[in-house]
């Protein structure tokens, strides 16, 4: 695919530098311009916004992964204009609900021990597919990136998290949507994804097999493909079905 406007955004989640999207990119093809950012140690998603929007091109697509759907939606409300659609990946445009805020941040006091990298290491049975946790090279491949990643992006990150407001008004059917859930999610099941994009003129839910929530890692060219369908559609000026699988 060729389309007018190339440039492909694609915006990180917590614990995620632009690793996370290696195998999206690598799928992706040559006629597609793919920028995966890393988002700075700032806490709030507003400061990061505006970080991103001052290096990007005048106008291009845009998907948001996890924390990065936070992100990406609150580009969305700084610069609509920019912004030629938006996917939303394995995340929703939703506040947290107070409890579940202080429980994010509750999770600071292991940071402030010195417990980020066990922390996170305890966390991969929820982040991926049973079936991937016995691949190694998934596995390091996923340690490198949070050593890189680190405790103090982490720290800001979930701060921003805690701190952001209920962004779902922007999604009004005004640009393409795609909504990808992962039949595994434990974090963002794909029944309360399927509920979102309802709520979302015209929006496209897509769900990919066989992932947990790093679908972006697990499942790279099943998410590069709903990400060419999504933007080729739109340029088209057609429609996808409601629902795909992969």
């Amino acid at each position: 695919m060729k389309a007018r406007h190339d440039t492909l955004v694609l915006v990180p989640g917590l614990n995620n530098t632009r690793a996370v999207f290696d195998g999206v990119v690598a799928a992706l093809p040559a006629g597609v311009t793919a920028r995966a950012l890393d988002n700075p140690a700032l806490d709030s998603v507003e400061a990061i916004a505006r970080a991103h929007l001052a290096a990007l091109p005048e106008r291009f697509w845009l998907a948001g992964f996890s924390f990065g759907g936070y992100v990406a939606l609150a580009m969305l409300e700084l610069a609509p204009e920019r912004v030629l659609g938006i996917a939303l990946l394995c995340t929703a445009p939703y506040a947290d609900r107070p409890e579940a805020a202080q429980k994010r941040l509750a999770a600071l006091d292991a940071v402030a021990q010195g417990r980020y990298f066990e922390m996170i290491a305890q966390q991969a049975a929820n982040a991926f597919h049973p079936d991937s946790l016995g691949n190694a090279a998934l596995m390091a491949a996923r340690q490198a990136m949070v050593l890189d990643y680190g405790p103090q992006r982490y720290a800001a990150h979930v701060r921003a998290t805690a701190a952001r407001p209920d962004r779902s008004a922007l999604l009004d059917g005004s640009r393409a949507t795609l909504v990808l859930a992962a039949s595994h999610d434990r974090l963002f099941a794909p029944a309360m994804l399927a509920d979102c994009a309802a709520a979302i003129p015209g929006a496209v839910l897509a769900v990919v097999q066989d992932a947990g929530h790093l679908a972006p890692m697990e499942q790279p060219q099943a998410v590069a493909s709903h990400l060419l369908r999504w933007m080729g559609a739109a340029e088209q000026g057609g429609a996808d079905t409601p629902m795909t699988r992969s």
